[in-house]
């Protein structure tokens, strides 16, 4: 999802006018942003982000993520074969 999508998101739950408000910007720069005319400033984003529980992770974070997923999957396997194991027997 992109900011965009996030922002339409958040429009459609909250309405344009709510979340400007939510986020602390005036309406019609909120509309101008939307529309690709205007900006509006990271402590903006940061509030968006906020209202739509976004976490921001790193590549890193998610490759030590996929790692200690992948480790605690195959230790899974490795139970669940030896339960087979001993009540196959």
């Amino acid at each position: 999802m992109n900011i965009h999508e996030l922002v339409t998101e958040l429009v459609n739950k909250h309405g344009q006018g709510t979340l400007a408000d939510m986020i602390q910007v005036d309406h019609a720069a909120m509309s101008r942003w939307r529309s690709g005319q205007g900006a509006i400033n990271i402590s903006a984003v940061e509030k968006l982000f906020e209202i739509a529980g976004v976490e921001i992770v790193t590549r890193s974070e998610i490759d030590g993520f996929e790692k200690t997923i992948s480790f605690i999957a195959d230790l899974w396997n490795r139970e669940r074969t030896k339960r087979k194991e001993k009540h196959g027997s």
